[in-house]
């Protein structure tokens, strides 16, 4: 399980995350990533990645099914890195949507606030998201 300090980090405070793959010849492949949520298991993570960052990645998942995850708070550089297995993918929901909005207000806020672009130009910066993968945390 993801402890409970790093749950609400997830929850309240990451506002910008990139993830990794690597292909059968161990060559890098990073998709970045709209939005996050943990499962009600608390050791499952939901990625939501805009199609625009789709390439590599779901061959790399089917060569070794090897996926991490890395979540920074702008600002105070406060970063976790995740490594799992692929556990599936499937069309963002809801809930989703709803992850990809509380991180898009976060990055725009801490965006705007460090660098004084506005809210709105910041937000045009995260694109929705076309697919959810899941992947567990090891």
């Amino acid at each position: 399980m993801i402890p409970g300090m790093i749950l609400k980090f997830l929850h309240e405070r990451g506002s910008f995350a990139v993830s990794g793959t690597r292909d059968a010849n161990l060559g890098p492949h990073v998709h970045y990533v709209s939005g996050w949520d943990v499962e009600p298991d608390q050791q499952t993570i939901r990625c939501s990645i805009n199609r625009a960052y789709l390439d590599h990645l779901f061959s790399s998942l089917e060569d070794n099914g090897q996926f991490s995850l890395t979540v920074e708070q702008i600002g105070s550089h406060e970063t976790y890195q995740f490594k799992g297995t692929y556990a599936g993918s499937t069309e963002p929901n809801d809930a989703d949507f709803a992850a990809h909005q509380r991180m898009t207000e976060r990055l725009a806020k801490a965006v705007s606030l460090l660098f004084g672009h506005s809210e709105e130009d910041c937000r045009a910066y995260v694109w929705q998201p076309s697919v959810v993968v899941r992947f567990t945390v090891r």
